[in-house]
Formats: structure tokens, C-alpha cells, sequence
């Protein structure tokens, strides 16, 4: 990666944000701790000047709530799209559900209610710190391997034809638990049991807001961490296949051939870094 996870706290109250800079282990959760904000005005013009990683949030401040904060973050990121990958933890005393429905709403990484234990604050940082070395990774491998897509149905899982920014709640979502567990067996129907809708209508909110049918992007995250374990593992075929989703290591290897055109083997020895 080229640079670090940076970090910002964004509180309205003093002895908070001093808290929070000196009790968090950001050393040891390898996160650099760029800054921290009174208020959201100023927290925004840094971050679009800045690349930030994970905003530390409060919800009720005095020029701007976090929510305002997050919208604004959320409008800026038509222009640049990048920072829709920034994790957005929410660290607030009101427990209303209405906040958090709201912040979830607009794509807060997490929400978490004052006061809260050190550790479990360091818990959600450390999975935003780890999502976000993901999407890093899985990015950086999908553009080191675009060139190997030979037809428009080969590359169609590196989201060529994604129609814009999922903007509903039900849908990031559902996205955030086929990202989370690609490897159980994950069904339409279990799913839309999760997120409380009917599989035929969660069938149809996917499709419309991603281009993709559910079978289709689960299909292509799973195939992205296939290539991530290919391009820098030195696990068996058969394990990569357990760890995606796939435990029939003859379905398998047939499904990555028709989706990138080469059998996992081939694939490792054409891409693999010697």
C-alpha cells in the first residue's frame, strides 16, 4: 500500500477528543491519527484537502452534526468517488434508534452509543482499518488483472457495468453482509430474511441499483478474494476454493476458468509475482 491508514476525530467537546487521541492505541492498530476537529466544517475541508481513511465522529455538535457531516462527505464524493471508501464511525450518546437508522442510512461504517470501553472502540477501528486494507488490496489486484479479461462477460465482474453508488439503505446493506460472508453459503432468501424484505423485491432493488443480480456480485466478490489469495498465497487450489465460498474443488476450478478464461493453476503461474 503507499500510504498509511490515516484517521481524524471529529467531537465538539475538548476533554473528549483528548480522550479519545490519548487512550485509543492508534500505534498499535497501525493507524496514524492525522487530526482531530472541533467541528465538522473544518473536518470536511481537511478531508477533501487530505486522504482520510476513518472519521471518529461524534453526532451532535454545534456548527454541524455528524450527520451533516456525513451527507456533505457523501455529496462531495460524486465529483470524487474515492472518498465513498471512507469509514465513517459514529461515536455518539444520543441512543434514539432514529440516529443511527440515519447514519446507517447515508453509510456510516458503524455506530456506537457513549460512553464505550476503550477496547471495543479499538474493535471497530481495527475493522474499519482491515476493511479498508481490502478494498485497497482487492482494487489494486482487479487493475493489475483487467488486461487479462478478453471479452465484456469475462470482465463483467470487476463492476464495468454497475449503473452508480448504491444510494439505498437495504442495499449497501445486503452488500456489507455478502462482503462480510461470501464464504458461507449465502442465499437469496436467507439474506432478504436478514434485512427484513422478500427475496423477489431484494432480487430487484440489487439489480436496479448495481447492474448485477445477487448470484452475479456474490459471484464477483468471491472471485476477487480468489485472486487475492492467488496473486499472494501459497494455499492449495482446494483451500482458496473453501475460503471463497467453493468447497467442490472440481466446481471450483470450472467456475474461476469461466469466469477469467484460465484454470485457477494457470492463472497463478501467469500472475503470481516470481
Amino acid at each position: 500500500m503507499n500510504h498509511p491508514c490515516r484517521a481524524i476525530i471529529v467531537d465538539d467537546e475538548d476533554w473528549i477528543r483528548e480522550g479519545l487521541c490519548e487512550e485509543i492505541g492508534w500505534e498499535r492498530l497501525g493507524i496514524n491519527l492525522a487530526a482531530s476537529f472541533s467541528e465538522g466544517t473544518h473536518a470536511i475541508t481537511y478531508v477533501l484537502e487530505h486522504r482520510v481513511e476513518i472519521i471518529l465522529t461524534d453526532i451532535r455538535m454545534t456548527q454541524m452534526t455528524g450527520l451533516e457531516m456525513l451527507a456533505m462527505l457523501r455529496e462531495h464524493a460524486a465529483d470524487d468517488p474515492s472518498l465513498n471508501a471512507t469509514k465513517v464511525i459514529f461515536l455518539s450518546g444520543y441512543g434514539d434508534f432514529k440516529y443511527a437508522q440515519e447514519a446507517l442510512r447515508l453509510g456510516a461504517f458503524d455506530y456506537l452509543l457513549k460512553p464505550s470501553e476503550v477496547e471495543d472502540i479499538e474493535r471497530v477501528l481495527a475493522k474499519a482499518k482491515q476493511q479498508w486494507e481490502q478494498d485497497v488490496q482487492l482494487q489494486e489486484m482487479v487493475q493489475k488483472t483487467s488486461a487479462s479479461a478478453d471479452t465484456e462477460s469475462k470482465r463483467s465482474w470487476r463492476g464495468d457495468r454497475v449503473k452508480e453508488e448504491p444510494s439505498s439503505y437495504l442495499v449497501k446493506k445486503a452488500q456489507s453482509i455478502i462482503r462480510e460472508r461470501y464464504a458461507e453459503d449465502l442465499q437469496l432468501t436467507k439474506l432478504a430474511g436478514e434485512v427484513f424484505v422478500s427475496p423477489n423485491y431484494l432480487s430487484r432493488l440489487i439489480r436496479q441499483e448495481t447492474g448485477f443480480s445477487f448470484v452475479e456480485y456474490l459471484s464477483g466478490v468471491r472471485l476477487q478474494h480468489a485472486i487475492v489469495l492467488l496473486m499472494s498465497s501459497h494455499l492449495k487450489i482446494y483451500e482458496i476454493g473453501e475460503k471463497v465460498g467453493y468447497p467442490n474443488p472440481r466446481y471450483f476450478s470450472d467456475w474461476f476458468q469461466k469466469q477469467t478464461g484460465f484454470s485457477p493453476v494457470e492463472y497463478r503461474d501467469r500472475h503470481q509475482p516470481k
